[in-house]
């Protein structure tokens, strides 16, 4: 191994290792279809793209379906799965807030106004799209700063709440509403008779 190849991998705070990640796809019957070898500080939705291709390109069976980890979630994989006609089985995923704070989902989106209201029943107002492609929009500093659930929203200086919005967002949340849909649950439990016991027996090996 060199260091240009292998990556840092964290399993806690404590331990740390060079490592490789094995992205790998199987078909329900766990024959392995393909894998992608990325250093282990390469995030999954990175590897994401090169393993599809090569399913994509080099299987002759049609997928109907694809049962993908949390970590494959992102607005490029949902379009790109969506795009080609197919059903994607995701599990729920957590939302990444601190404790204390409001979720995400508590400030609604107004799709006809194109704008979130908070908790509060205030508006944030669309103001510009940044470079990774978030659609960014920002409450009222002269509303914010004397409302009551302002340490529960923000902590900017300048009481300000900033509420980010892919603009493929709306491919996250379709995907979010197949899976309330009746038999997805069960789809994405074959994981762990699939790939999951591939992972298995190669740790074991």
């Amino acid at each position: 191994n060199t260091d240009k190849d292998s990556g840092m991998f964290f399993k806690n705070e404590k331990e740390k290792c060079f490592a490789y990640l094995a992205h790998t796809a199987c078909d329900n019957n766990n024959f392995i279809l393909d894998f992608h070898i990325t250093p282990g500080n390469i995030h999954d939705s990175v590897a994401f793209s090169d393993l599809y291709k090569k399913i994509k390109n080099n299987s002759k069976q049609h997928t109907t379906a694809i049962a993908i980890d949390a970590g494959y979630i992102t607005p490029y994989i949902c379009k790109t799965i969506l795009d080609d006609g197919i059903i994607p089985a995701i599990p729920y995923k957590r939302p990444m807030t601190k404790k204390g704070f409001f979720k995400k989902y508590e400030y609604v989106y107004d799709e006809h106004y194109d704008c979130y209201i908070c908790p509060n029943n205030h508006t944030l107002e669309y103001t510009t799209t940044n470079r990774d492609g978030y659609r960014e929009y920002k409450s009222s500093r002269d509303i914010c700063c004397n409302c009551p659930y302002l340490s529960q929203c923000t902590l900017s200086k300048n009481h300000v709440k900033v509420v980010t919005r892919h603009v493929w967002e709306d491919y996250m949340e379709e995907c979010e509403e197949i899976r309330h849909t009746l038999g997805m649950s069960d789809l994405y439990k074959k994981r762990k008779e699939t790939i999951e016991r591939l992972f298995g027996t190669a740790k074991e090996s």
